[in-house]
């Protein structure tokens, strides 16, 4: 009888109070469910000394963690670089990262359509590039590619309003050379901004790297990447274009490079830094 009495006083308590927990004074407000009073002491939040420790961590997936829509909205503290992280049901993302998922701001995006860009050595190296990645991938949380900036048009991206931008672009070229040869190959990539709808393309930036050939280049992939600070008015399209040559002196080869799809190594990034 004893015990069912303690449970009706019990449920009646949360029905006066509204469910809800004040800790360090007795101040109820409607509209908290939990408050603390006492600013003379803190609230330890769970933590974990490396993000492979987090809930919900899987190496196999791509983004490192599992979906899990029951988790949103929680944190964690990380030891190991001094920061909180919130879940936000896809992955877990740490509080000093700008630019991100949930950065109103920005967008990263994928690569939709890659291109194959062959090319053949007979005493010097020629490579044939005759057309540009698309970075027009569906949206993909687990993977971060998000267009909370509304630049994927029909068959280009597209900056919808005036403003300086912070534009991250890296692209994965994969494949090699077979055959005997020796030298270095370069794989450049610009960013180009055609500003109206008549003017033409204009290089804003080039970012080279180099791989060194020697009978045989099966490297693996090869990256390259750069961030850029421009004005871009609206309407202003932008693309990416991928180049490779060879100084390779070669008595005979064959090479077959591609635009590496993953969105790991090959994305576009822009962040609205001020609009005008």
């Amino acid at each position: 009888m004893m015990k069912k009495n303690l449970l009706f006083a019990v449920i009646f308590s949360l029905q006066l109070f509204h469910g809800q927990i004040v800790i360090g004074g007795n101040d109820i407000s409607t509209k908290n469910i939990v408050k603390i009073v006492d600013g003379s002491k803190g609230v330890i939040l769970p933590f974990s000394n490396t993000y492979t420790t987090f809930p919900k961590y899987n190496a196999s997936a791509t983004d490192i963690f599992d979906d899990y829509p029951n988790l949103t909205g929680s944190l964690i503290y990380s030891k190991n670089d001094d920061q909180y992280y919130k879940y936000d049901g896809y992955s877990w993302n740490p509080a000093r990262q700008i630019q991100a998922i949930y950065q109103p701001k920005a967008s990263r995006l994928g690569v939709s359509s890659g291109i194959t860009i062959p090319c053949i050595s007979f005493g010097i190296g020629f490579c044939f590039a005759g057309n540009t990645p698309t970075y027009l991938a569906a949206d993909n949380r687990s993977q971060v590619l998000v267009d909370n900036l509304t630049l994927k048009n029909t068959g280009n991206v597209t900056i919808k309003q005036s403003g300086i931008y912070d534009i991250a672009v890296a692209l994965g070229f994969t494949g090699g050379s077979f055959g005997l040869q020796a030298g270095i190959t370069e794989f450049k990539m610009s960013l180009q901004v055609k500003y109206t709808s008549t003017s033409d393309w204009e290089t804003v930036v080039t970012k080279t790297n180099y791989s060194i050939v020697f009978v045989i280049d099966t490297q693996g992939n090869k990256t390259s990447s750069f961030s850029q600070t421009v004005y871009l008015p609206s309407g202003a399209e932008l693309r990416v274009v991928p180049e490779i040559s060879s100084n390779a002196i070669s008595g005979g080869s064959l090479s077959a490079y591609g635009t590496d799809s993953n969105a790991l190594y090959s994305y576009l990034a822009a962040r609205l830094i001020k609009n005008y």
